[in-house]
């Protein structure tokens, strides 16, 4: 949750008073500028953070904009543990495994691990997984995940960032958007 300062809602209340409709539509103006500076910060800072690509982070992201009626404006992200092989993994192909080294997975960017027991496999639909037994037996497999985007997205560093940049832009972003209105009107 950000916190948006009263004064700036007050000011703009106060400067725009003679425009129909003037304070809500600079706020909800704002927070829709703002809302979508604030999904770039959380697929940036993901994606510094965690060995993922932009695109895996963006295509869970949801955003909800303000109206002049609901001064409201989200970000929210849906989705479940996403396949390893989304994050960095070498060897990332089936086949080119050399027998005696060990699969290594890199979720977060600060280095990789490896991976006892796991093999890069692709399956008759396509689908390429990273795999590891379930006991001795050739089957069952199961595939390994790592962490979800709404698990990455809170994560201290992450939502440190998102917030205080957040907070800053929204002041910006009024101040344009009241600045717009006064000399339009």
């Amino acid at each position: 949750m950000i916190e948006l300062s009263a004064e700036g809602i007050a000011k703009a209340h106060v400067l725009l008073s003679h425009i129909g409709n003037g304070a809500p539509k600079a706020i909800s103006s704002a927070l829709n500028r703002t809302i979508d500076g604030v999904k770039t910060d959380v697929t940036r800072k993901v994606t510094e953070t965690y060995d993922i690509k932009a695109k895996d982070v963006r295509a869970t992201l949801r955003v909800q904009k303000a109206n002049t009626d609901t001064l409201q404006a989200s970000v929210s992200a849906n989705g479940s543990p996403i396949p390893l092989i989304k994050f960095r993994v070498t060897p990332n192909k089936p086949g080119q495994k050399k027998i005696g080294t060990l699969l290594r997975a890199s979720v977060k960017r600060s280095g990789g691990k490896p991976i006892s027991g796991a093999f890069v496999a692709k399956f008759k639909s396509g689908h390429i997984g990273i795999m590891q037994r379930d006991g001795k037996n050739r089957l069952p497999v199961k595939e390994l995940y790592g962490p979800a985007v709404p698990q990455m997205m809170s994560e201290n560093k992450v939502r440190e960032y998102v917030v205080d940049g957040a907070g800053e832009r929204f002041e910006k972003r009024l101040d344009h958007e009241i600045e717009w209105l006064l000399n339009k009107g």
